[in-house]
């Protein structure tokens, strides 16, 4: 019965990163859809942790104005990453012209979180299933080796296919 907790464990995670890589992708979406487009500048690293125990990431804070009826403004955001960054670079930004602050997407800056998520997701999820049907009695025999050979053909085909739809959405 043990077994098939840290199965079912591995599953369960795998899943919610999957979930978490396929929400991430559509807001991004979403954002350069219907949100407007403009240029951040990078002004400064900012240090940030997750808990008082954890290390600090070092994240870029960018800034761009946007122009309303009301005038100019200016807002300031952070990276979603700790991502590489020279202080005035300037990178494409989309965010939301109703919530600036808040629903934004750096698209040269924050793309590595929903693919690591995504490759995570993917390998729990198969080994989880993996080792679920070998506890099953399945013969699943060089099945560690397919296990890679999948995740590795399956994550190029889904970066094919987000090329492929932004090309053609780009025209």
């Amino acid at each position: 019965m043990d077994v098939y907790f840290w199965n079912g464990f591995m599953i369960l995670m795998g899943s919610i990163s999957l979930y978490f890589s396929f929400t991430t992708h559509r807001d991004q979406a979403r954002l350069k859809k219907k949100g407007l487009l403009t240029e951040a500048k990078m002004i400064e690293f900012s240090a940030e942790k997750a808990t008082s125990d954890s290390t600090s990431v070092t994240v870029p804070v960018f800034t761009f104005s946007h122009k309303d009826q009301n005038g100019v403004k200016v807002f300031r955001v952070k990276g979603k990453t700790n991502s590489s960054a020279q202080i005035g670079e300037i990178t494409p930004i989309y965010y939301n012209p109703e919530n600036p602050e808040k629903e934004y997407y750096l698209p040269k800056k924050d793309f590595l979180m929903k693919y690591l998520m995504l490759f995570l997701g993917m390998f729990f999820c198969c080994l989880g299933l993996l080792y679920l049907l070998e506890d099953l009695n399945y013969q699943t025999g060089d099945s560690f080796l397919y296990l890679f050979i999948g995740l590795f053909a399956g994550t190029f085909v889904l970066f094919m296919a987000g090329r492929i739809s932004y090309w053609v959405n780009k025209k």
